[in-house]
C-alpha cells in the first residue's frame, strides 16, 4: 500500500451528481468509465490495497468505497478507490482487498501519509505495520498476507529488484539508489507491489 494523492474530481462526475436521483448504481457507463480512469491514474494503475497492477478495464477493476457506501458518500470522490477483483468468486479464505473487506471498516487510510508511514515489509514479502489496528486490517480484513499469492508475489518482486541491482556495473552509491527510488515512486504506471520495492530502496539509502 502506498500513499494515494487524490486529483481533481472528474467534471463528468460533478455534472452527474447534480442530476435528479443521482446514485452510484445508476452511474451512466461513460461517467463510470471516466471515473475509473481518473482513479487509476492517481493510483499509478495499481490496486489501492494490494498494489497489483491493473488495466483500465471494467471487467478487471472494481470501484471501491473506502467507507461503506450510503446516500451521503456513495458519489464522494474522496471515498472512491480503484481496486482489483480480489479473487472474487473464490472461497472467503482466498479473497483479498475489497472483495474480502465487504462493508467492514478498515482503519488504515491509503490517503493519509501518517498511516502509510507505519508500513514496513519483511524480506519474505509480508506487509507489516507498527499500528496493531492496521496490522489487523492487513492480516484479516484485507487479507494482504494471504498464503495463496500476495506474499509470494511481493517476495518475487523484491528479489527481481535485488537481482537487477546486483547486476549493476557501477557501485550503487546513495545518490544512484535515490534516483532509482524516485523513478519507481514517480512512474505514471507503477510496478506491481511497488510498496515493497520503495521500502527496500529506502533501507539501502540509510
Amino acid at each position: 500500500m502506498i500513499l494515494i494523492k487524490k486529483n481533481r474530481i472528474p467534471s463528468s462526475l460533478v455534472e452527474y451528481k447534480q442530476t435528479i436521483n443521482a446514485s452510484f448504481n445508476n452511474l451512466p457507463k461513460e461517467v463510470k468509465d471516466k471515473l475509473r480512469t481518473s482513479l487509476l491514474k492517481e493510483q499509478g494503475y495499481i490496486c489501492a490495497y494490494c498494489m497489483k497492477k491493473l488495466e483500465d478495464d471494467s471487467s478487471k477493476v472494481k470501484i471501491e468505497h473506502y467507507i461503506a457506501r450510503n446516500e451521503e458518500n456513495e458519489l464522494d470522490y474522496n471515498n472512491l478507490l480503484a481496486v482489483c477483483k480480489g479473487n472474487e468468486g473464490e472461497p472467503f479464505e482466498r479473497q483479498t482487498c475489497d472483495t474480502r473487506k465487504g462493508n467492514r471498516e478498515v482503519k488504515i487510510n491509503p490517503q493519509v501519509n501518517s498511516d502509510i508511514l507505519t508500513i514496513g515489509y519483511t524480506s519474505n514479502g509480508e506487509i507489516k505495520s507498527s499500528n496493531l489496528d492496521y496490522q489487523e486490517d492487513f492480516d484479516n480484513i484485507l487479507n494482504l498476507n494471504d498464503s495463496f499469492g500476495l506474499v509470494k508475489a511481493r517476495r518475487e518482486a523484491l528479489n527481481s529488484l535485488k537481482r537487477k541491482l546486483s547486476k549493476s556495473k557501477t557501485h550503487l552509491k546513495r545518490d544512484i539508489i535515490k534516483r532509482i527510488y524516485t523513478r519507481y515512486s514517480e512512474e505514471e504506471i507503477k510496478e506491481s507491489y511497488v510498496g515493497i520495492l520503495l521500502w527496500y530502496l529506502q533501507k539501502r539509502m540509510r
